[in-house]
C-alpha cells in the first residue's frame, strides 16, 4: 500500500477517533440463528468453500526451487510445491499405491517418498520410482503422476482449488486487492508456522469474532483493547471483499502534526476479510493469516492461524520475540474471542431465540453475510 493512501486511511481514522464514532452501516442487519446451526446451511456453506479459490499460505513457504509444503484444506491434504523453474504446483498428497500420505510440514527435496513403501514423486507430481516395480505393471506404466490441483501464486500468497478441473484467476478475483496485498509484502516475510484451532463453534462465528472492534473494550480490555481503540474502524468493500482498519489507541496524538510527518503504520492495524473463509492481518510488524473452514458438523470449525515478518530471524532474540508476538495473538484469539462465543454457539443451538442482530457500526459483519448469502443462493 503506497503512503498516499496509507495517509488517507489514517485521515480517515483519525477523524472517526476524534469524532469518537466509526463507519456506519445504512441499517441493523438481521441474521437467522439457525444460519450457524442448520445442516442444510452446513452443506451449502462445504459447497461453497469447495467452489471457491483458496488461500492457503505464504509464498515465501516456497522459498525457492525445489522446495515443497503440505497444507490441510478442509481435512484434504495437498502437497504445494515449487519446482526447479520455479513453477508452484498443487497435488493431492495421497500415494498412488495405498493413499498414504506422502511427505508432511515443508522442506527442500527434489523426490517426495511416500513413507509407507517408498514409491516416490518428483516435484511436477511424476511417479519416478518404485521398489518392486514388477509387482505394479498397470499402475506403475507412462505417465503415472498424481491427482493435479488447480494452484497459482499471487499478492505475495499461495492459493489453490480444491476442483482439479477449475480454472484459478486470482488477480481478477481479487480485484484491485491484488496489487494491495502485493505492495504490503507480509505473503514474502518469513514464516512463523502455524497453530491450529479445533473450536466447537460454526465457521462463520468464528469468523465474525474479527470482523468488528466492538467488542474490544469487554472482550479484550486487558489485551487488545490495550493496543487499539474500541468501536472505531475504517470500512471499504470490494466486491466480495473488504478492508477494515483498526486504529491504535495513539493515533489521537496526530492532531496537530502536519501529514508529511506522520508515520501511518504505527497508528493502525489493517484487517482484510478475502471471501469465503480467510481474515488477513497486516501490521508494521507482522502479517497474520487466519483460514478458518467448517468441521463435519454445523458446531464445529477448524482455524488455521499463521504469522510472517519482516524481521531477521537469523537473530535468535529476534526470533524469540517475534514467536512471542504470535503466541500472544493466539493466546487472546483461543483465551478470549473463541473461549466466549463457544456459549454464543451453544445459545444459538438452543433456538431460544430466533436470529441475531448486527448493528450500524458492524458493517464488515454486515458486508461478510451478505456476500456469503449471495453466494449460497446461486
Amino acid at each position: 500500500m503506497d503512503r498516499d493512501q496509507l495517509v488517507d486511511l489514517t485521515r480517515r481514522a483519525l477523524k472517526l477517533a476524534r469524532d469518537k464514532t466509526t463507519d456506519l452501516a445504512p441499517a441493523e442487519y438481521a441474521v437467522r440463528a439457525d444460519t450457524y446451526t442448520s445442516p442444510d446451511r452446513h452443506a451449502r456453506d462445504r459447497a461453497m468453500m469447495m467452489a471457491s479459490p483458496q488461500l492457503v499460505g505464504y509464498a515465501s513457504e516456497l522459498p525457492g526451487p525445489n522446495t515443497y509444503c503440505t497444507k490441510t484444506v478442509m481435512g484434504r491434504s495437498i502437497v504445494l510445491t515449487r519446482s526447479r523453474h520455479g513453477a508452484v504446483k498443487a497435488f493431492d498428497n495421497v500415494c498412488l499405491h495405498r493413499q498414504s500420505q506422502i511427505t508432511e510440514g515443508c522442506g527442500t527435496a527434489r523426490r517426495l517418498t511416500c513413507p509407507y513403501h517408498a514409491w516416490n514423486y518428483d516435484l511436477d507430481g511424476n511417479l519416478v520410482g518404485v521398489p518392486g516395480k514388477e509387482g505394479f505393471p498397470e499402475s506403475t506404466s507412462s505417465g503415472a503422476k498424481l491427482q493435479q490441483l488447480p494452484a497459482a501464486e499471487c499478492a505475495g500468497f499461495l492459493w489453490v482449488g480444491l476442483d482439479p478441473d477449475a480454472t484459478l484467476d486470482i488477480r481478477g478475483f481479487l480485484g484491485p486487492l491484488a496489487d494491495e496485498l502485493e505492495a504490503w509484502g507480509v505473503g514474502r516475510w518469513s514464516p512463523l508456522g502455524e497453530k491450529v484451532l479445533d473450536s466447537a463453534i460454526n465457521w462463520k462465528l468464528a469468523i465474525d469474532t474479527f470482523a468488528e472492534n466492538y467488542h474490544f473494550a469487554t472482550v479484550h480490555k486487558r489485551t487488545f483493547a490495550t493496543i487499539a481503540r474500541s468501536n472505531c474502524t475504517v470500512f471499504d468493500s470490494f466486491g466480495l471483499h473488504h478492508r477494515l482498519v483498526f486504529p491504535l489507541n495513539g493515533i489521537l496524538d496526530l492532531d496537530g502534526v502536519p501529514e508529511e510527518q506522520w508515520d501511518p503504520l504505527q497508528n493502525m492495524v489493517v484487517i482484510y476479510a478475502l471471501f469465503p473463509n480467510i481474515v488477513l492481518s497486516a501490521t508494521i510488524a507482522n502479517g497474520e493469516l487466519f483460514r478458518v473452514y467448517p468441521g463435519e458438523v454445523p458446531g464445529r470449525s477448524i482455524t488455521v492461524h499463521q504469522n510472517s515478518t519482516p524481521l531477521d530471524l537469523s537473530d535468535e532474540s529476534v526470533a524469540a520475540g517475534a514467536q512471542a508476538v504470535f503466541d500472544y495473538a493466539h493466546g487472546t484469539v483461543r483465551d478470549e474471542d473463541y473461549a466466549l462465543v463457544e456459549k454464543l454457539q451453544a445459545n444459538l443451538a438452543s433456538g431460544a431465540k430466533d436470529r441475531l442482530v448486527f448493528g450500524r457500526n458492524e458493517p464488515g459483519l454486515q458486508h461478510r453475510h451478505q456476500m456469503w448469502e449471495e453466494a449460497i443462493a446461486r
